[in-house]
């Protein structure tokens, strides 16, 4: 618990919490997401709920990282001019991120409120 309130405060190293963060959960999310729209052949059932549940997780996640990146950039020391610009190109990949996968979750949340709403009504 520790180290995720010293992540949602800024308190890691940028390159930390970009590289070995960041961007193997996006990673995660961009595979899951594609596995969901394309199939990969996944044919067992609970395979598919695993990528589905997989994507979920990440989706959530992801806002929480784009916070901790925009927190760290923002305590990155900028000595020269491309620190500058790397502390902002975090922030915006930080940002554009957050905000597809809050829209993410909020696609799951609807598809949850409808699958439920459907049980309920055909029953």
């Amino acid at each position: 618990m520790k180290f995720l309130a010293r992540l949602a405060t800024g308190q890691i190293a940028l390159w930390c919490t970009f590289w070995l963060i960041g961007i193997p959960l996006a990673i995660l999310w961009d595979a899951s997401g594609a596995c969901m729209v394309t199939g990969c052949g996944i044919g067992a059932p609970v395979v598919a709920g695993s990528v589905i549940v997989l994507f979920a997780l990440a989706s959530v996640a992801i806002p929480f990282m784009s916070v901790a990146i925009w927190r760290s950039a923002s305590n990155y020391s900028r000595a020269l001019w491309w620190h500058t610009l790397v502390a902002w190109s975090a922030k915006l990949c930080a940002a554009l991120s957050g905000l597809a996968a809050a829209l993410s979750v909020l696609a799951i949340l609807y598809f949850i409120v409808s699958y439920i709403y459907a049980a309920y009504t055909a029953g």
